[in-house]
């Protein structure tokens, strides 16, 4: 526990005088690190051979202790996301990468209130199954992930659908899939990234079920709809709109 206890003395020393001083709410960093431990333990997947953990957790905070905090946060980020690396150890959880910690601000938020989501960046390793550039795709097959494939005509989970940006700040910007997922949102490393500051970091993502792609929002602040409705899960067919934040991106099939 000397990993954590340092944690703590850092905080009390460097972080939560200026909490106690600038901000009436009483909000505390070390509550911040606590309750992600909560959440990672509440997320967590049990695999085969390991259990996995998110390794992007989003912090929600009131306007006016968001923008406090603001001249800090890059500090206490980094602190965060070594606290959530060695309780996920202790713990004998995995985690894909390092930890990513980011602080945002939410009006409806109480003052000294805040809220934490917690996503998975990337497919699971186990998630994932490698094939040779030569390998088609077997009928009924339940794999999601292929990193190179040639699929055989009449096998619809080979389908090849198109995400293409229509509105925002990336118009004209696609991206083809067939069973590689998709990931949407304003992360560079994104399969779709967006430079639409009204988007999470990830968004939303797409991923091959049941031969059928499948749009999932991310647990985003302003929510991801289709055809104007808001979704958490959706089989996309062809001709669908999905909107998030300012962008609006059509799915077609090929």
């Amino acid at each position: 526990m000397k990993f954590v206890r340092g944690l703590e003395n850092m905080f009390e020393k460097y972080i939560e005088g200026f909490f106690n001083k600038k901000f009436s709410s009483g909000l505390q960093p070390i509550e911040i690190g606590k309750q992600l431990v909560r959440e990672m333990d509440d997320e967590k997947t049990v695999g085969v051979s390991k259990t996995y953990v998110p390794n992007l957790y989003m912090v929600y905070l009131n306007s006016a202790d968001y923008s406090r905090i603001s001249s800090y946060s890059q500090s206490i980020c980094n602190e965060l996301s070594l606290y959530v690396m060695e309780q996920a150890k202790l713990r004998q959880y995995t985690i894909i990468g390092t930890p990513v910690i980011e602080f945002n601000e939410e009006e409806n938020i109480a003052k000294g209130n805040f809220r934490v989501v917690s996503s998975f960046s990337e497919p699971l390793p186990e998630e994932k199954k490698m094939v040779s550039e030569n390998t088609v795709c077997p009928v009924g097959s339940d794999t999601r992930v292929f990193d190179k494939i040639e699929c055989n005509f009449m096998v619809k989970s080979c389908l090849l659908g198109v995400l293409k940006v229509l509105e925002g700040p990336d118009t004209g910007v696609k991206v083809e899939m067939q069973t590689n997922r998709v990931n949407i949102g304003r992360r560079p490393s994104n399969e779709l990234p967006l430079t639409d500051l009204n988007t999470s970091r990830l968004q939303a993502y797409v991923i091959l079920e049941d031969e059928n792609h499948v749009l999932y929002d991310a647990k985003s602040l302003n929510g991801t709809y289709v055809n104007d409705q808001r979704i958490m899960r959706k089989e996309l067919e062809t001709g669908d709109h999905i909107k998030v934040g300012n962008t609006v991106i059509l799915y077609e099939v090929n």
